[in-house]
């Protein structure tokens, strides 16, 4: 299992580094956008055989209470997501200047950058759960829809609340910059479990016939047994 974490831990260190360096090239919304996905694509390609490419303790948390991930292996994964998130920031705070990257409601409409993080991550996860156990999707495949997804999220939800979709993503930076952007994390440790979650118990719901079920797919595997 320690390779496993050390895949967490290293997938979100880069995971986080992506949009903090590209926050200090002084790219836009788009640039930005893309930027994330291409991370999480190359991420998913290096690490899923090894970890299952969670890097996120919204998904793994999806997954836990879809059951297609252990419990037990729960608070190890999320640690060391969190984790990579926060050397990944501090990183980005030594070699270029700290505040970069962070995630601040650009609105006060508590209900609207709920909403906005809920959704995104919502659509995240559904599309995780489709790519991870649908025996008829290659292996190929799920690194780029899950890419693409990502920076759909990020288009879509940049403008209102950064588009986050994942704590690690969003803690590290914030305990770095303080002030505004640590007053309002909550918001993005928060929901985005709770939109992931909604996602794989619907999907659960949802689910496809047993014959074109599977458990785990190649490259980025849902389950972890042992």
């Amino acid at each position: 299992m320690v390779k496993r974490y050390v895949a967490e831990f290293v997938g979100s260190f880069m995971i986080v580094s992506a949009p903090i360096w590209g926050a200090f090239a002084g790219l836009g919304l788009s640039e930005m956008a893309w930027i994330s996905g291409l991370a999480v694509m190359a991420m998913i390609y290096v690490f899923g055989p090894v970890s299952a490419a969670h890097f996120n303790p919204a998904v793994t948390l999806g997954f836990a209470v879809a059951k297609r991930f252990p419990w037990k292996h729960v608070a190890p994964y999320v640690l060391c997501q969190i984790a990579g998130g926060i050397a990944a920031a501090a990183l980005g705070s030594l070699a270029l200047k700290p505040g970069l990257g962070v995630h601040v409601p650009a609105t006060q409409f508590i209900g609207r950058n709920i909403a906005t993080e809920f959704l995104v991550t919502f659509a995240l996860m559904a599309v995780i759960m489709a790519v991870a156990t649908d025996r008829r999707v290659s292996g190929a495949i799920p690194g780029v829809a899950i890419g693409l997804t990502v920076v759909l999220g990020v288009l879509v939800g940049g403008s209102v609340t950064g588009g986050s979709m994942n704590p690690a993503r969003s803690l590290g930076p914030a305990l770095m910059a303080g002030g505004e952007a640590l007053n309002n994390v909550w918001l993005y440790l928060s929901i985005p479990p709770l939109g992931a979650v909604a996602a794989a118990v619907l999907f659960e719901y949802l689910r496809l016939e047993p014959e074109h079920a599977k458990g785990a797919p190649d490259g980025i595997a849902a389950e972890v047994t042992d």
